[in-house]
């Protein structure tokens, strides 16, 4: 079977999750390619998928659509190439032959660093079958990512390509690139005689031994740096500690665990770390615990007081009150007592639902900026974008309970005179044709309904007439057919579609929809919204620096050309929103950006500031209308279509 390239499956997994025809010129747009690339790329998946039970027909006037005539076939090769193509699935992945290789070459200098050895541009430029001239404007680009992990690139004519730079920092740009998202038994080949498994077989036993138990992701990140200890460690690269530091470190109980563990290493595989207790100890102590009591109590004591403050912070930005919900504190604090000796330490942890979490719970992850810009101002320590998400996961849970991400759900009974298979039917075609927005809360006989009941739904689907005025009763045929499902679908849309139309255009100003502005660099952009919405009096100057402080805190973009900045306080009290449309992409932080939405939401308005954020994620990105903003709607085109859009997805 012939193998597709990263864009060929991105091709696929753009079409695959269209709900609609997409055409050459908006898959284009959005992979950085010529439309005469798309239809190139087109037919050679077409040569594999089509020995596979599928095919990408080209229609005349609309565009591409995936067509699956064998769907076990099919899904069975598409879940192979999304595994095998994409390295995060939860993240679109535009990265280009060049970027992958750049994380080759990153891989290969690493591979070398971990054994204290250097490889020479020649030979390096020869594995990976490039040119010598290909290979050194790689390395530019391989110089500036791995500085910032505050490491450097020399490159000399006669000690090769090395990596220099403080010894933790190397040590956690090996875990990172080398060692990051792979099971540990994927790296027996690599060291010598299945030494990763008697690591796992000895550090187990020792944290049995003392009653400390960590999350599995944390114990085999602990087993790699204790293995990326032992290769540098032999090769004399030491790790040096402050003296107060070092007695901080001896008065854990992780220090005892450590030196357990290290003496079991040195029995067992005869390799003596002594001297690296320390670096052992605080990673011990930055490990993810699975239970409170495995927290000392005053550190337990000083996140609660901590939390309290925190929670009053959110409180004061959102008018959102989650003092009182114990769980969220309890988690926060187990996660925060080694998520801050994490920061300490500076031994950052890479999350691989970031992207997932920003898009789908952006609510959450707007408190989690708060909480982290409080503990910030607390604590002194910075707290860096993947902290703030796995921070996110934990107001996300509290959210969901407290109902702030859930939209209105539309309460329905079913009357029905045809008996209990009949009105099953319905039910199941109601559920199956609404989802999640509808609720059947009862199916009763027409003897059992009585006009009281119209007061506790919000539609009655009835098999027989009912004798009442009220525009909540539909009558409809024992089988429900598509028409019928379509005027229920009217009236579950008619209370909100007028309002929906006019808070668009209320909050969608006409006057902050520009198109076609040419600005280099994300801060001009963001000096050119904001100024622009200071001069029409929508925001003030401490909502415009408010926008910066949470730019600073983590980057608002997201993907697919994409960014939606927003300020972590807001004093306003009408809700704002300003649409900026580039002239071409800029690089807003690590992805392109060529449309900019600024959210200007009060803090009491905060359930609206969500749903907002998702329906133009929605729309933009998994409908693709981020393609046509920039190359056709004008201002009543976006606001015609993305009202279309709520009113098609309720």
């Amino acid at each position: 079977m012939k193998l597709l390239n990263k864009r060929e499956v991105e091709i696929l997994h753009l079409l695959h999750d269209s709900k609609g025809f997409q055409n050459g010129k908006s898959l284009a747009l959005l992979l950085e390619v010529s439309t005469r690339t798309i239809r190139n790329d087109i037919k050679k998946i077409n040569e594999t998928i089509e020995k596979n039970g599928a095919k990408i027909v080209s229609h005349k006037g609309k565009g591409y659509e995936l067509e699956i005539s064998e769907e076990d076939a099919f899904q069975k090769i598409y879940t192979e190439y999304l595994q095998k193509v994409t390295k995060n699935p939860d993240r679109t992945n535009h990265a280009s032959e060049g970027n992958d290789l750049e994380e080759q070459i990153i891989k290969k200098i690493l591979m070398n660093c971990l054994t204290d050895t250097s490889i020479h541009q020649e030979e390096l430029a020869e594995e990976l079958f490039i040119s010598l001239s290909a290979l050194k404007s790689y390395l530019s680009l391989v110089k500036v990512k791995i500085s910032k992990y505050g490491l450097e690139v020399i490159t000399d004519r006669f000690n090769g390509v090395k990596v220099v730079g403080n010894e933790d920092k190397i040590r956690f740009c090996i875990s990172e690139y080398l060692f990051n998202n792979q099971s540990i038994d994927v790296y027996n080949d690599l060291f010598p005689e299945n030494e990763i498994k008697r690591l796992k077989s000895i550090t187990l036993q020792v944290l049995l031994r003392n009653q400390l138990k960590l999350t599995d992701v944390a114990l085999e990140n602990l087993i790699i740096h204790i293995e990326i200890t032992i290769r540098r460690f032999m090769k004399n690269r030491l790790l040096a500690y402050q003296v107060k530091v070092s007695e901080d470190l001896k008065n854990t109980k992780e220090y005892k665990v450590a030196r357990e563990i290290i003496h079991e290493i040195d029995y067992s595989l005869s390799i003596n770390i002594e001297s690296e207790i320390f670096y052992i100890t605080q990673h011990l102590l930055a490990s993810s615990r699975l239970y409170r009591k495995d927290i000392d109590y005053k550190d337990y004591k000083k996140i609660d007081t901590m939390l309290q403050k925190v929670l009053f912070e959110i409180k004061e930005k959102t008018s959102i009150d989650l003092s009182s919900d114990h769980n969220l504190i309890d988690g926060l604090i187990i996660h925060l007592s080694v998520a801050l000796k994490r920061i300490e330490y500076q031994m950052n942890s890479r999350n691989d639902v970031l992207s997932s979490i920003k898009n789908n719970y952006p609510l959450a992850f707007q408190l989690a900026v708060i909480a982290s810009n409080k503990i910030n101002e607390i604590t002194d320590l910075h707290i860096d974008e993947n902290e703030i998400g796995f921070l996110a996961i934990h107001f996300g849970v509290a959210l969901e309970k407290k109902g702030l991400n859930n939209q209105h759900v539309k309460k329905i009974m079913i009357v029905c005179g045809s008996g209990l298979a009949t009105a099953s039917l319905i039910r199941e075609k109601i559920l199956n044709y609404y989802g999640q927005q509808v609720s059947v809360v009862e199916t009763i006989s027409f003897a059992e309904f009585n006009e009281s009941l119209l007061n506790l739904v919000d539609i009655v689907v009835s098999t027989v007439p009912i004798d009442l005025a009220s525009d909540k009763i539909f009558t409809v045929s024992p089988i429900l057919s598509n028409k019928e499902l379509s005027r229920i679908r009217k009236k579950l849309t008619e209370d909100r579609d007028e309002a929906d139309i006019i808070n668009y255009r209320n909050i969608f100003k006409k006057e902050l929809f520009v198109k076609n502005i040419d600005l280099p660099s994300k801060e001009e952009v963001l000096d050119f919204i904001t100024k622009l919405m200071i001069t029409n009096q929508y925001i003030d100057d401490y909502t415009k620096d408010s926008i910066y402080e949470r730019e600073r805190m983590a980057s608002t973009e997201l993907s697919n050309l994409l960014a939606i900045p927003h300020p972590i306080d807001n004093n306003m009290l009408q809700t704002t929103i300003a649409v900026c449309i580039l002239k071409k992409p800029i690089i807003w932080d690590l992805e392109k950006v060529q449309v900019v939405i600024v959210l200007s939401v009060p803090k009491d308005k905060q359930k609206t500031w969500e749903v907002i954020f998702k329906q133009l994620y929605y729309f933009l990105i998994e409908e693709f209308g981020i393609t046509k903003l920039i190359s056709n709607y004008n201002y009543e085109d976006f606001i015609r279509n993305l009202s279309k859009y709520k009113e098609t997805n309720i």
